[in-house]
C-alpha cells in the first residue's frame, strides 16, 4: 500500500480513522515502511523476508519490487534507470511473480502484471492518491459506497470484463488493467500501457513457429528456475509454539494443526491439463536447491509432490475424466511423489462459506473455496498451479473471428483445428471444425453492442 500527496514534504495526517492522536503520519496496521514520506510505501501483511526487495540508485531514485521475482540486484538497479527514462516495460520483463514500485523524485509509478493476476487500486484520498493491491482497504480508508452499476454488471456479464471496465465494487477505487501501470506525480494520477494493445492476429510480426516455442520454452523454464531457486519455507509444526487457547487444545493453531497443512519445499498441482502439467514436469525435472532454511523440502534426489484433486462429482463428465486420466499418466514419472486427494460432502460447492476469507467482491470462487484449500493443504508450502496460463499462452478463439476480418482465412487451418483437437475425442469428427469457422464468422459479423447485450440476455 502507498500514498502520492499534492502538499510537498508531508504525509496524511491524523484526519481519518487509525492515525495517531498527535498528527502523526497513518501507518497501516500490520505493515513495514519501505520509504518514508513525501509519499510513502508499505508491505502490509504477513511477506515473507525475501519476497521484499529495495535497490536504490540516490536517495530519490528507488524501486520495490514484492514477491519472488528472478533478478538480481544489479539488473532491477539497470531496470529502475531504465524506467527513469520511462522505458516501464523493463519493470515486467523478469521472471516470477511480483509487483514493481518505482520511484523517481516525486513521480512514482506501480506497474501492473500482463495478465492482471496481480492487480492493483487506486483511490482518491486526503488531497492525493492511495493505492494498493487490494481494493477493500481503499474503500475503508475513503468510506466508499458500494458501486450497485457494477454488481449489476458483474451479474449479468461475469465472463465479459469489458462490460466492468477499470471499476471495483466501490464507488471511486479504480482497478489498474492489465499491460497498464499507475503514473502518481504530487498526488495527480495517470495510467498508461507499456504494452501495445493491438490484435496479435492481425497486428503482431509473424514469427516463425521453432522460434516462437522456443521462446516460450525459456521462458517458462527460466519461471520454474526462479522458484526453485528462491528460499524454501516450512510450515511451523512445533506444538510448544502453538496458541492453547482459553481452553488447552482447542486453540485456533491447534484446530489448523488437526485439520492438516502443507509439506515442506516445493510441490506442484496435477490436474490433468496442460499447464499444470508442464510445470509439474519442469519442477521435477530441473535440479533444485536442497531444503528450506531448516533443513526440509524438496532436495536434489528427492520426488516432487504431485497433487491431484479428485473432483468427478461436480466435473465436467467425460472431459474431466480424461485430465484424470492424463494425470496419472504423468504421475508414472518416477521424479514425481503423486498424491490423490478425495473429499466428500465437506469439499462439495457452497461449503463452509462461513468461514471463508474476507475478498474484495463476492467473487465466483468463494462457491469453491473449501475445495481449492483442502487441495492446496495437501501439496507444499510453495506450490506450483497452472492458473492464468490459458489468458497469456493460448489463443482466445476471438482472434479467429480477427483473422476473418483480416481476410486471412488459410490462416485459420491450424488455430481450428488446434480447438477442435483440445475438446476431446469427440473433437475429432469432421463437423467439429466446421462448427468452430462458423462460430468465428458469426462473431466476426457480430456489432460489439450487440454481442453485449446478447451475453446479458443469456
Amino acid at each position: 500500500m502507498g500514498w502520492s500527496s499534492a502538499a510537498s514534504g508531508t504525509g496524511p495526517r491524523a484526519t481519518r480513522r487509525g492515525a495517531g492522536a498527535d498528527g502523526s503520519t497513518v501507518h497501516p496496521v500490520g505493515a513495514q515502511l519501505l520509504w518514508g514520506d513525501p509519499d510513502p510505501l508499505w508491505a502490509v501483511g504477513d511477506w515473507r523476508p525475501d519476497e521484499v526487495r529495495v535497490v536504490q540508485a540516490d536517495p530519490f531514485t528507488r524501486l520495490a519490487i514484492l514477491g519472488c521475482c528472478g533478478a538480481s540486484d544489479e539488473e532491477l538497479r539497470v531496470g529502475l534507470l531504465a524506467a527513469r527514462g520511462g522505458a516501464l516495460r523493463h519493470l515486467t520483463a523478469w521472471s516470477g511473480s511480483y509487483t514493481a514500485v518505482a520511484q523517481v523524485g516525486r513521480r512514482v509509478t506501480v506497474a501492473g502484471d500482463l495478465a492482471g493476476a496481480r492487480p492493483v487500486f487506486h483511490t482518491e484520498w486526503e488531497r492525493g492518491t492511495a493505492y494498493a493491491t487490494a481494493a477493500l482497504p481503499l474503500a475503508d480508508l475513503a468510506e466508499a459506497q458500494l458501486d450497485v452499476g457494477h454488481l449489476a454488471a458483474l451479474l449479468a456479464c461475469p465472463d465479459s470484463p469489458e462490460a466492468l471496465g477499470d471499476g471495483t465494487p466501490y464507488l471511486g477505487v479504480r482497478r489498474v488493467p492489465p499491460g497498464h501501470a499507475l503514473v502518481l506525480r504530487d498526488g495527480a494520477r495517470d495510467i498508461i500501457g507499456y504494452e501495445p494493445t493491438a490484435s496479435l492476429a492481425v497486428a503482431a510480426p509473424q514469427l516463425a513457429a521453432d522460434d516462437a516455442v522456443a521462446g516460450v520454452r525459456e521462458a517458462l523454464v527460466e519461471a520454474v528456475r526462479t522458484r526453485l531457486d528462491a528460499p524454501r519455507h516450512a510450515p511451523e509444526t512445533d506444538l510448544g509454539d502453538l496458541d492453547p487457547g482459553p481452553v488447552p487444545g482447542m486453540g485456533p493453531a491447534y484446530r489448523r494443526a488437526s485439520r492438516g497443512g502443507p509439506a515442506p519445499g516445493i510441490g506442484a498441482d496435477l490436474s490433468g491439463g496442460s499447464a499444470s502439467g508442464t510445470l509439474a514436469l519442469l519442477a521435477a525435472g530441473l535440479p533444485g536447491v536442497p531444503g528450506t532454511l531448516f533443513g526440509h523440502g524438496t532436495g536434489a534426489g528427492e520426488r516432487l509432490l504431485a497433487v491431484t484433486f479428485n473432483d468427478l462429482a461436480t466435473g465436467n463428465g467425460r472431459s474431466r475424466q480424461a485430465e484424470l486420466e492424463r494425470a496419472r499418466a504423468i504421475a508414472d514419472n518416477p521424479r514425481l511423489h503423486h498424491v490423490v486427494v478425495t473429499a466428500g460432502e465437506e469439499a462439495l460447492p457452497y461449503a463452509d462459506l462461513e468461514s471463508g476469507p474476507l475478498t474484495d467482491e463476492p467473487a465466483p470462487s468463494l462457491v469453491t473455496a473449501e475445495r481449492h484449500r483442502r487441495r492446496l493443504a495437501s501439496g507444499s508450502a510453495d506450490h506450483l498451479v497452472g492458473h492464468g496460463a490459458r489468458q497469456v499462452l493460448d489463443a482466445h478463439p476471438a482472434r479467429l473471428a480477427d483473422l476473418l476480418m483480416d481476410r486471412r482465412r488459410r490462416h485459420l487451418l491450424r488455430p481450428v483445428s488446434a480447438l477442435a483437437r483440445a475438446d476431446g475425442p469427440a473433437a475429432h469428427s469432421f463437423f467439429v471444425p466446421f462448427t468452430v469457422y462458423r462460430a468465428a464468422r458469426k462473431l466476426a459479423r457480430t456489432p460489439y453492442k450487440d454481442g453485449l447485450e446478447a451475453a446479458a440476455g443469456r
